[in-house]
């Protein structure tokens, strides 16, 4: 399966529980703050009573907004859309868009650099990924093994610029366009 489309299918699937509702204006400072404070909690507990909850909010607050574009790439974690649900791939995966959306709101002058924003979301799912590896170590990627191992060297950003080539070009929806 072409690896955008595979994404692109996992992010609607993803976004296909999330209710559509009218047109909004753009996000306010206080959403902003509670956008930031609920990924960066996620990253630290994935698995919290509270991260459904937590997940749900911020894929719908994302959805809604209009002044905040996270796009999904494909890449090096297109595998873990695929998990059935045993590695807690899709919590991950997810998790990327998360941490893309916090780096928007953190650093709004970098928001159209698309390697550093897709960094950053990677970087989220690092720190998410290594969270669940304390409570479930059964939960290992050898994908995300691996980006952890480039993190270590200083070599995330041109992995990522290698592997997700194109990124920067218009392709694809964004999660808004799914629904």
């Amino acid at each position: 399966m072409n690896r955008t489309l595979l994404v692109t299918a996992s992010l609607a699937a993803l976004l296909a529980a999330v209710p559509a509702r009218g047109e909004r204006g753009p996000s306010t400072p206080t959403e902003r703050r509670k956008a930031v404070d609920v990924t960066r909690r996620l990253e630290r507990e994935p698995l919290a009573r509270r991260a459904a909850a937590d997940r749900r909010w911020l894929l719908q607050w994302i959805v809604e907004i209009p002044d905040i574009q996270v796009r999904g790439c494909s890449g090096p974690l297109d595998p873990l859309a695929e998990d059935d649900g045993s590695r807690f791939g899709k919590i991950l995966f997810v998790q990327s868009m998360f941490g893309m959306a916090a780096f928007q709101i953190e650093h709004p002058r970098s928001a159209d650099d698309w390697l550093a924003v897709q960094t950053a979301g990677v970087e989220s799912v690092l720190r998410a990924y290594r969270s669940l590896l304390r409570a479930r170590p059964q939960a290992r990627w050898d994908e995300l093994d691996a980006l952890l191992a480039a993190q270590r060297r200083g070599r995330l950003p041109a992995l990522l610029e290698q592997a997700m080539e194109g990124c920067d070009e218009p392709a694809g929806p964004a999660p808004g366009d799914a629904i």
